[in-house]
């Protein structure tokens, strides 16, 4: 009762002139008002535009457009980003012709289009997909010296899966900047992405701040919307954090991000499945929904029976629309980036929860507790938007009657590498360089179980002429380990030429053991540096290959070509015999588990491709006897890091 009184007291007390004064550098009352109204969040919303706290994360209401195309069924592009593909083709075009003269190969007859996958696995696929992308990057010295630099210029397409698509949405954001000025200049991760070091009142008041506006203005809100804002906290511009207006929004990206507006940076794409309603457990084959700066939808509907899908125009999403007509009421706003990154990454709203126990008395526990009791617990780790193809009956619609889509975590159906959206006809893809840094085995390293899942996911599509993806073969994940896939880039679908050809780039221990745990929420200085430099390493393979970049460029123009094991140049036809899948898929239980050891992997040493000084990983960094330099004192590697320590030792002949 203490509270209300407190409340009102200030209210009467405070004039709303004055009340607008205290706002900035008194943002006290804001905290103080929303304090003394826990579970009211119509009356803390009241309370908080009262003292002119900021509301610029609820969706909001705008005229209606005329001529609108509001739906569009999945055989086409969204207008847009047709516009976008012809200014990016220019780009891409003179990057190809560079890298090629560079490695004195011939220049493709046609520009080919690439993209760019990044696994989901928190933080530690964050880190380490975009120090993949600095392997490719012009800027980075190391990058250039090892013979990859340069490759970033022609990615047409930038796909990311919850972790993944933080580093998608980061570094779009943040105008391509390289990774590692990232890492010093905009990231902050040594502080805990939900219970930071410091302002921890004012960080939670305005999350529940922001959050009880978008209820405010009749939209559902979850855990998901908390989670969102905590990222942009860490990894968007500066600008749209909570000190600043946190409105960015995905369908914005092309006018505020000067480079993407002219087709410097590639088109950024982030993915989510779909639970239905009535669903506990996230089907295989659920619904892929993506976001892209242009449209958000789906190329097939339906977990139980595949149809075509269906897209709309992203910048209105939100508002609601009966049979592709609207009701007189437009809204926009709720593609902000943020959440767009935290409906990828619903997996980590049950981290919230250990809130509960380590912070019990904290205003965020309070409204989770109150945002349960709204809308129950089986509904708690999603993500609701108003379905925008709700009663659509312009062709067959097995979600025409959900009044909202319900959106997780894709990884939750162990498709943790985005390739969907690149293996649609309508894009025509030619390569497609999946980072997989998930975190699969026992010593938390990936096996190839992800991409596999696309692949009989790919099989489910084939049913139907018009829903296929255009997905290679590929092995199990006893198959990659067996064949030692996992340790080394392989190019798969290298004879189909109905597929785009996958450069598949697995998370490798080549100068640090990055395998950090998937709920690891913050990084010092030194880890995250050594994690995003191993990241790049697994691209580049630490410059031990001289072979590699010239044949990463056989793959990526392999399709432009039309080449076949018939016509492909003896030097292309060199590097596909290396590394590509053979085809062989050895699915028996793996004798030994996969415990691999910081260096270069063994079977680049068995195939005799690398340096002969850069053997037994002494190319890499000499901090293995110290385990926090190497990694080993955190993440997966806890309860057998003496294990690994011994055989790095021995391996490098000093113990």
């Amino acid at each position: 009762m203490m509270k209300y009184i407190i409340f009102i007291t200030l209210l009467l007390s405070v004039t709303p002139e004055a009340a607008h004064g205290l706002h900035g550098p008194h943002e006290l009352a804001v905290d103080a008002a929303q304090w003394a109204l826990e579970g009211h969040s119509h009356e803390r919303y009241l309370a908080r535009t009262f003292f002119g706290g900021d509301v610029s994360y609820a969706p909001e209401k705008v005229s209606c457009p005329e001529e609108k195309e509001w739906l569009w069924t999945a055989d086409k592009l969204a207008k847009g980003e047709k516009a976008f593909l012809e200014k990016r083709e220019k780009v891409v075009k003179i990057a190809v012709e560079k890298m090629m003269n560079q490695h004195e190969l011939p220049v493709p007859p046609r520009t080919p289009v690439i993209g760019y996958a990044i696994s989901g696995g928190g933080y530690r696929s964050m880190i380490t997909g975009l120090g993949g992308m600095m392997g490719m990057t012009k800027e980075s010295p190391e990058a250039v010296k090892a013979g990859t630099g340069g490759w970033s210029d022609a990615i047409t397409y930038m796909a990311g899966l919850s972790g993944g698509s933080w580093a998608t949405g980061s570094w779009i954001a943040n105008n391509g900047m390289l990774p590692t000025d990232l890492l010093k200049q905009v990231w902050d991760l040594k502080s805990n992405l939900i219970y930071p070091d410091n302002d921890k009142f004012f960080f939670y008041s305005n999350l529940i701040g922001q959050v009880d506006a978008k209820r405010e203005a009749g939209f559902p809100t979850q855990l998901s919307d908390y989670w969102a804002l905590a990222l942009s906290e860490q990894l968007l511009p500066k600008a749209y954090r909570l000190k600043g207006h946190p409105d960015l929004t995905m369908s914005q990206l092309p006018s505020i991000v000067k480079r993407l507006g002219e087709g410097d940076l590639p088109m950024p794409i982030i993915v989510a499945s779909q639970r239905e309603e009535g669903e506990y457990v996230v089907a295989q084959n659920s619904t892929v929904w993506e976001f892209t700066p242009y449209s958000f939808g789906s190329w097939a509907f339906g977990s139980k029976k595949k149809v075509p899908g269906g897209f709309t125009p992203i910048e209105y999403l939100g508002t609601r629309l009966n049979d592709g007509k609207v009701n007189g009421t437009c809204y926009k706003g709720i593609d902000r980036l943020g959440y767009i990154m935290g409906t990828s990454a619903t997996l980590f709203n049950g981290l919230l929860l250990e809130l509960n126990s380590t912070n019990s008395n904290s205003i965020i526990v309070k409204a989770i507790k109150d945002m349960l009791y709204e809308i129950g617990k089986d509904r708690f780790d999603v993500s609701r938007i108003p379905n925008p193809f709700k009663g659509w009956s312009a062709q067959e619609n097995p979600i025409k009657e959900f009044e909202y889509l319900t959106l997780v975590d894709a990884g939750e159906t162990d498709q943790n590498l985005p390739l969907e959206p690149l293996l649609v006809p309508e894009r025509k893809v030619d390569a497609i360089i999946a980072f997989d840094a998930s975190r699969q085995t026992i010593t938390s390293w990936p096996n190839g179980s992800s991409i596999h899942t696309t692949f009989n996911r790919a099989c489910i599509l084939h049913e139907r002429d018009d829903t296929q993806i255009k997905m290679p073969e590929v092995p199990t994940s006893n198959g990659f380990i067996n064949g030692r896939l996992n340790t080394r880039p392989t190019f798969f679908g290298c004879e189909d030429q109905t597929t785009p050809l996958i450069v598949y780039i697995p998370q490798y221990p080549w100068t640090y053991y990055s395998n950090k745990s998937t709920f690891q929420l913050e990084y010092d200085d030194h880890s995250s540096l050594e994690t995003m430099l191993n990241g790049m390493r697994s691209l580049t393979l630490n410059n031990t290959v001289p072979t590699w970049p010239r044949c990463l460029s056989c793959a990526l123009t392999d399709r432009s070509f039309s080449y076949t094991s018939h016509n492909r140049s003896d030097v292309c036809a060199q590097c596909f015999k290396t590394f590509c899948w053979d085809g062989k898929n050895d699915d028996s239980t793996p004798k030994h588990g996969y415990s691999p050891v910081m260096g270069v992997p063994d079977w680049l040493e068995d195939m005799h491709l690398a340096k002969n000084h850069s053997i037994g990983g002494k190319d890499g960094t000499d901090g293995w006897k110290d385990e926090i330099k190497a990694g080993l004192s955190e993440g997966g590697l806890k309860d057998w890091a003496t294990e690994v320590v011994k055989k790095v030792g021995k391996k490098m002949g000093v113990i």
